[in-house]
């Protein structure tokens, strides 16, 4: 799979989830008004108490989709470049395996290829990245050699 495939792929992924949120969140609110013309007393209230937990748990949720959504949108301008050097949207092909550089999605099979999907500030992210190829790479007891940079 190329890298333009995958960032193509990881952006479609969470654009869906991303929906699938907001519709989860429109549930919610619409649960929370029938709650609201409930007059059940405590059960009303507990009802209602647990649809605003699970209202914050989408908003943060959310949040953190649209930080991901930005991380790949600002990769989505490398995709088409080349570089010698691994940094933000690269295609890493090493001996531990093939790296994504966009967002920390984690393991993702597309074609029946096994991608680590990982933002820079993740402990392999940080570890390969400014690297070429042929160089040596460790993070944890995991070590690698990089052999191709997309």
């Amino acid at each position: 799979m190329t890298k333009k495939e995958i960032h193509a792929w990881l952006l479609h992924a969470i654009e869906e989830r991303e929906h699938s949120l907001a519709q989860t969140w429109n549930s919610l609110n619409e649960s929370n008004q029938q709650e609201g013309k409930s007059s059940s007393g405590d059960k009303h209230e507990t009802g209602k108490a647990m649809v605003h937990l699970e209202l914050e748990n989408l908003n943060k949720q959310h949040q953190e989709i649209l930080r991901q959504k930005e991380e790949v949108l600002r990769a989505s301008t490398l995709v088409n470049e080349k570089s010698d050097v691994v940094r933000l949207g690269s295609l890493v092909h090493t001996t531990a395996g093939v790296y994504y550089l966009a967002t920390g999605w984690g393991k993702t099979t597309l074609n029946n290829s096994t991608i680590m999907i990982i933002g820079l500030q993740s402990p392999v992210g940080k570890a390969i990245l400014g690297k070429k190829t042929g160089d040596n790479f460790q993070w944890g007891t995991t070590q690698g050699i990089i052999h191709s940079i997309e």
